[in-house]
């Protein structure tokens, strides 16, 4: 059976009818028409749930697949006003990148091929980009000093098909076509002599042979990364080589490497590149020292790129190592045994804010359901960095129960005044298995101060209940508003109702719900002035035995030209079918969500039935102007 909350009195379900208009004539109360999402159950047990408006509400329903997704917001030209993304397409061996376009993050447009590598015939000789095949984890970022959109991947080398360097490909167009770097420069009319000359393809026999071809009639568009190429007596940050570094090196009295030995050299595995743009103009890529070849765990490092994005090889960093809390802090998994990573700290993304700066990385392996996003916080670009415990607000992303599984590999995208996660997930939610694929999902962050004082970035999921979808039109304009209520249990505060965060967790103690005592409640909010309204969303607890599970009524208070009164809507019940199905599981995070045409709004009153022992609520979003 469903959650038995007793109540201490009664009412009768009156649903809301189908999105219309107001009823009613004179002055006081009239019926609101609205729209209430609520899913029902079929003969067999399922649940069939009601379609939703894609313009005002989204779920995160991973109907589009593929992974590893880097989403940006044009700010101008003739794509402006969109949202673009980029990923890792699935199977994962996939050659180049397919680029989407979406109004609301929530529905996605294929815009097609935007990257296919380099490859034609001239003379007699095949010309190539370094990789062909196994293309993963684009990242793109708009470089407005060069007036370019800058794709950043990592790809195979030719034959070699784990064997991944990291390279850049560019377009003056978000939806491309990009090309790569090398060949960019090689076809510019203003690149000079010297830069034509480093980037002009090099001749390779090896895989020439590998290929059929002869001697001389292969050449190689080389990749923007590549470890051969650091010059010798180049001064490198000797952190770079402790613990199981790749190379063995020789250094003189002053630090200058003079010597490199190793059965690959100056090679090393590195994969999912993350450009970084600061606020001085200054440029980072970041980028993870991979599993295989020579390291049993995998490590998040930077690297200072010049003006141009090219690297400088003599200001390189490892930050981050699987299972430390920071380099060279063996002792992690010991003083925080929930803190394990498997082998795997990947999928770097950079923010800043403030003068602290944010280093978010996914932990364990993308086939598991415990693929995560984890934070890690510094004073500089180039670190050190220290990683959040679970307390302190390092986990910002995971799975919870059985509505999500494997969420990770993400980017941040900001527009409209808010600011979103966008991940993938797997397909398959309850079981967690890759086997059924990955997709597309996204939430709000807000940031709020942790126990320290220390800000850090909150997830309002991950989420598969209906949330406002924030555009250029629509906003959550809750936080406008004056709240108050009665029946505030002892510690509590109404400000935790119009925060903007909404509870998932039960894992750090200053996130925070707005808890009640036994009995009824009210709670009101009260704007300014007339607001235009079209939809309202209360979450309802992270907590299963704090659930809500009725609203008796909401009221509105509007005017429509010289009408003025109260529009009210019938009892609502809380979909239990949805979020608590088949008694397996909760899904925390579940809203009462109800839509209507906009009117103009002056205040909000919800009305809560006696219940006979305490309860919560964790957020109520309001969708409006």
């Amino acid at each position: 059976m469903k959650k038995p909350i007793i109540y201490l009195t009664s009412a009768v379900l009156v649903s809301g009818a189908a999105l219309g208009a107001l009823t009613g004539c004179g002055g006081g109360s009239v019926k609101l028409e609205y729209h209430y999402y609520s899913s029902e159950v079929d003969e067999l047990g399922n649940m069939i749930e009601q379609d939703y408006n894609h313009d005002l509400v989204y779920q995160n329903d991973l109907k589009e697949k593929g992974a590893d997704p880097s989403a940006i917001y044009v700010t101008e030209g003739e794509e402006k006003g969109y949202y673009y993304m980029y990923s890792t397409s699935d199977p994962i061996g996939a050659t180049g990148y397919l680029c989407y376009r979406s109004k609301n993050l929530n529905d996605w447009e294929c815009m097609g091929v935007a990257y296919n590598p380099t490859m034609y015939i001239e003379n007699n000789t095949t010309y190539t980009a370094f990789a062909t095949a196994m293309y993963w984890a684009p990242e793109v970022i708009y470089d407005a000093d060069m007036g370019l959109y800058m794709m950043f991947y990592n790809a195979s080398y030719l034959y070699n098909p784990y064997k991944f360097y990291i390279d850049v490909a560019v377009s003056e167009s978000p939806k491309g076509p990009f090309v790569q770097y090398a060949k960019w420069i090689t076809d510019s009319e203003t690149a000079t002599e010297e830069q034509k000359k480093e980037w002009a393809p090099v001749t390779d026999n090896v895989s020439a042979e590998k290929a059929g071809l002869g001697a001389g009639r292969l050449k190689v568009f080389r990749p923007l990364l590549d470890f051969e190429k650091i010059p010798d007596g180049t001064k490198i940050d000797e952190s770079w080589y402790t613990g199981d570094s790749i190379k063995k090196v020789e250094t003189d009295a002053a630090g200058n490497v003079i010597k490199t030995t190793e059965e690959l050299p100056g090679y090393m595995k590195v994969i999912d590149a993350s450009p970084f743009i600061d606020e001085d103009g200054e440029k980072y890529l970041y980028f993870v020292q991979d599993l295989g070849d020579f390291h049993k765990e995998s490590a998040i490092c930077v690297i200072k790129m010049n003006d141009d994005w090219t690297p400088d090889y003599t200001q390189m960093r490892k930050l981050t190592v699987a299972n430390q809390l920071e380099i060279g802090d063996n002792k992690s998994t010991t003083s925080y045994p929930n803190y394990l990573e498997g082998n795997t700290n990947e999928a770097p993304f950079m923010v800043r804010r403030g003068d602290k700066y944010y280093l978010m990385l996914s932990v364990n392996s993308y086939t598991q359901t415990s693929y995560s996003v984890r934070v890690a916080v510094g004073d500089s670009p180039m670190g050190p960095f220290k990683k959040l415990t679970r307390e302190e607000g390092g986990w910002l992303l995971y799975r919870e129960g059985e509505w999500m599984s494997g969420t990770g590999h993400h980017s941040f995208v900001s527009a409209n005044g808010a600011t979103f996660i966008v991940y993938h997930a797997h397909i398959d939610r309850k079981l967690g298995s890759i086997q059924g694929g990955r997709a597309f999902a996204f939430d709000e962050i807000q940031w709020i101060a942790n126990e320290s004082g220390l800000e850090v970035p909150h997830c309002n999921g991950p989420s598969y209940s209906h949330m406002p979808l924030i555009s250029a039109e629509w906003k959550n304009i809750a936080k406008d508003a004056v709240v108050s209520s009665t029946n505030v249990a002892a510690g509590s505060d109404v400000k935790y109702l119009n925060d903007g965060i909404i509870k998932i967790h039960d894992d750090t103690t200053f996130v925070k719900e707005f808890e009640m005592d036994e009995g009824a409640a009210v709670i009101s909010l009260e704007f300014a002035d007339y607001r235009e309204v079209t939809a309202l969303f209360i979450a309802n607890s992270y907590s299963y035995d704090l659930s809500v599970g009725r609203i008796s009524k909401i009221e509105f208070e509007f005017k429509d030209g010289n009408y003025t009164g109260t529009a009210y809507t019938g009892d609502l019940r809380f979909d239990w079918n949805k979020y608590y199905p088949g008694e397996e599981y909760y899904v925390t995070g579940g809203t009462f969500a109800l839509e209507f045409k906009p009117m103009l709004v002056k205040s909000i009153k919800i009305t809560l039935p006696k219940i006979s022992e305490a309860h919560a609520l964790s957020e109520i979003m309001v969708l409006g102007k």
